[in-house]
């Protein structure tokens, strides 16, 4: 499970950001995960109590914001859902197409005091 080495590190990123700018408490971390990033939200989550025991992100809320994964064709310009349209421009069938979003793990957001 990847996941958990993944947690750590937005653990420690977040804890580092936190050292740096004397921020007294993080009551919450917002991750954006893509479909196609190859990370299972489930398992992100069931990894964050692990990950935060024994630190200063105790009590923490961890949110996490799907993002879709969305192609534009390159035969005709459209941008549309990929897995919706199962990988296929819905305009005019073809398979060919550019990754506009859906595949990035990123920190979004914290809220901290």
């Amino acid at each position: 499970m990847h996941e958990l080495g993944l947690m750590q590190n937005i653990v420690d990123t977040v804890l580092e950001y936190a050292r740096k700018n004397s921020v007294r408490k993080v009551s919450k971390i917002v991750v954006e995960v893509g479909e196609m990033s190859g990370v299972v939200p489930e398992a992100l989550e069931f990894c964050f109590d692990v990950c935060i025991k024994d630190t200063a992100l105790v009590g923490a809320e961890f949110e996490i914001v799907r993002v879709s994964a969305v192609g534009k064709c390159r035969a005709c310009g459209e941008t549309f859902p990929l897995l919706e349209n199962s990988f296929s421009c819905p305009t005019c069938n073809r398979a060919e197409w550019d990754l506009l979003s859906g595949r990035d793990l990123v920190i979004k957001g914290l809220e901290v005091i």
